[in-house]
């Protein structure tokens, strides 16, 4: 499991953990879905240390198209030249009658194309990044990662911490939480992703 910390880095005690596996996605009117980027931040309006949306710039988004945009062959040798037993696993195993390494490949081609359709939806975007507990957009104070800085009540210094993997991840990931273009978390109404 991975954690990121909120800790007074003085004594080391953590005020708040964060578990880094979160399932949150922008739903974009046209039914494309990309990941929402995570940052963290206390929020003035829950007076809480939380989870808010990190925008993306647009490079940083061209950045993300051009890595998925690489030839599954040259994916395929990076890979391997990195984790080869990662690869070969994904060789082996298969589901659906195709191997892992067939979806890898065939997730990543969509995921590329659903990025180069969200790139123009977030041109369009109007509000700034937002609290994803309450929705505040003008409550939030993004914390830096590893800089001591005052706590929001004036109890001492923080500090934005994290951990590695300290053994397995959950026995599965959380159902996906969606939000629309200006970062408002859809309701289970408007969310229709479980209707076939």
């Amino acid at each position: 499991m991975s954690f990121i910390h909120v800790e007074r880095p003085t004594n080391g005690h953590v005020i708040t953990r964060f578990y880094k596996w979160h399932n949150y996605n922008y739903r974009f009117p046209d039914g494309c879905e990309v990941p929402l980027q995570v940052q963290y931040a206390w929020c003035h309006r829950c007076e809480l240390f939380v989870e808010a949306e990190k925008l993306l710039t647009k490079q940083e988004i061209q950045q993300k198209i051009g890595g998925l945009s690489i030839k599954p062959d040259e994916w395929i040798q990076r890979t391997y030249e990195k984790l080869p037993e990662i690869l070969e696993i994904l060789q082996r195993r298969k589901k659906d009658g195709r191997s892992m390494l067939e979806i890898q490949i065939e997730e990543r081609r969509q995921l590329c194309e659903s990025w180069k359709t969200a790139l123009g939806w977030f041109k369009k975007r109007k509000s700034t990044a937002r609290c994803l507990e309450c929705g505040s957009m003008t409550a939030i104070k993004v914390l830096p990662w590893l800089e001591e800085i005052p706590h929001p009540y004036d109890v001492g210094v923080i500090m934005l911490t994290g951990d590695g993997m300290l053994g397995g991840g959950p026995p599965c990931p959380p159902p996906p939480t969606y939000f629309d273009l200006e970062g408002n978390r859809l309701t289970a109404a408007e969310d229709d992703s479980d209707k076939g």
